[in-house]
């Protein structure tokens, strides 16, 4: 079960190329989420109908693809653009898999619980990309005042 890191304990570590504190252990705990999320999306998509596979196919191959993207910028993180620009990936495919899913839940292929649990473990993701890389300031000023993040992709569903 996931247990959310102290923002402090998430600070701790090496600096990259921003100036902020990167932390191996706190990279664990994000891709080892992902990962667990990524189980969780598999686990749900074998109750799509048979000729949804292709949705099935996406959602799974998203899911993935946060976990691929977080282990690529860590990496990468003496690279300032090369992290950034995978962890924006992350980011994308995150949504990308929330997108699915939302889908999937509309169309009553999973249950809408199961859809708003795999959802918010996802915005817990951002969030802790965001912690890692802006400190504290999760705020829309912060991202758009900091040109380096400003192409870094923010999803808060409406349910």
């Amino acid at each position: 079960m996931r247990t959310k890191m102290s923002h402090q304990k998430k600070r701790n570590g090496n600096v990259n190329g921003n100036g902020k504190r990167l932390d191996s252990e706190a990279y664990n705990f994000i891709f080892e989420t992902a990962t667990e999320i990524s189980e969780e999306v598999t686990e749900a998509s074998k109750s799509f109908p048979r000729e949804k596979f292709s949705l099935a196919n996406q959602v799974c191959r998203h899911s993935r693809l946060v976990c691929i993207n977080l282990e690529e910028a860590w990496r990468m993180k003496e690279h300032k653009t090369l992290f950034l620009g995978k962890l924006s990936e992350a980011a994308q495919a995150a949504s990308k898999t929330q997108d699915c899913l939302e889908f999937a839940s509309k169309y009553n292929y999973i249950g809408r619980e199961i859809f708003k649990k795999i959802d918010a473990k996802y915005e817990d993701i951002f969030e802790d990309i965001f912690i890692m890389l802006c400190g504290d300031d999760l705020s829309m000023d912060n991202l758009e005042n900091n040109d380096e993040l400003g192409g870094l992709l923010v999803r808060k569903t409406v349910i």
